[in-house]
């Protein structure tokens, strides 16, 4: 068996504000443990499914928040940024599944540090007319390879905006929103334990009716920015189209093309910062 993991920050107990998501935050060294920790529950647990190889994805900020010399040995890491598929790089069709590890809810919901993708820049973003975050982003990339995600750790309202999109997916709750910037956190060595259990009996006893999300045939993707500003600098790549002042549209081909011109989309307006 062989398994993908893209892990996140903001959906790890205990990761509740600035401070343990950033570099320069206070916190964010003990952040990058307990991040670690999680992911390596989760390796255990696919480990006890029978998985042989597992790929780890560094998905978050800077992508290099992983404590390698503290990961499973048997994993091998994608670690540092400015990676073709972001956030699902080194995923291809030779994987039987993926888990998503310490993930969020979409921006403008009511999770803990909610956003999709870069919040101070992206307001939202759209597939075929359908509000998505980076869970459901990343699982329609997923799905283009035929691979399924079939698990996802993070806070309440992440789980139920992936029950919403796909009612088979296994989520495990480690933390319940009471606010942008608090939640009630299970203690680590629960959800280690509970990461274990969980990510060993969906890979035993449920991988094969759990199927991936596939879209066929063209991708409409609309990106709405923080401001104007931000939306007229994509004007400069061919085929995208302002549809409203701080809104803009683009045709893709398929997922993977829709989830790179995302990627460009929000480096050009990011750089009216």
């Amino acid at each position: 068996m062989k398994i993908y993991i893209s892990a996140d920050i903001e959906g790890i107990s205990g990761v509740v504000n600035g401070s343990h998501t950033a570099p320069q935050g206070y916190d964010y060294n003990r952040a990058r443990k307990l991040m670690t920790d999680e992911v390596n529950a989760a390796v255990k647990g696919a480990k006890l499914a029978g998985a042989a190889t597992i790929l780890v994805n560094d998905a978050h900020g800077p992508m290099t928040n992983l404590l390698i010399e503290e990961l499973d040995e048997d994993v091998v890491l994608i670690s540092g940024n400015k990676k073709s598929l972001g956030m699902m790089e080194g995923i291809d069709n030779t994987y039987d599944a993926v888990l998503l590890i310490g993930y969020h809810a979409r921006h403008n919901s009511s999770g803990v540090l909610a956003h999709s993708y870069y919040g101070s820049v992206v307001s939202e973003v759209k597939v075929n007319d359908n509000v998505v975050g980076e869970f459901e982003f990343n699982t329609l990339v997923a799905g283009q390879y035929n691979v399924p995600v079939v698990f996802v750790s993070g806070d309440d309202v992440l789980s139920q905006q992936v029950k919403s999109f796909h009612t088979e997916i296994e989520t495990l709750i480690v933390k319940r929103a009471v606010s942008r910037y608090t939640a009630e956190c299970i203690q680590p060595k629960k959800v280690h334990r509970l990461m274990e259990e969980n990510v060993q009996k969906t890979l035993t006893e449920k991988l094969k009716s759990i199927l991936p999300r596939r879209i066929e045939g063209k991708i409409e993707l609309e990106v709405a920015f923080s401001n104007s500003g931000m939306a007229e600098a994509t004007l400069l790549i061919p085929g995208v189209m302002l549809i409203e002042p701080n809104r803009v549209k683009y045709v893709a081909n398929d997922m993977i093309e829709a989830y790179k011109m995302r990627m460009a989309l929000t480096t050009l307006a990011a750089s009216t910062l």
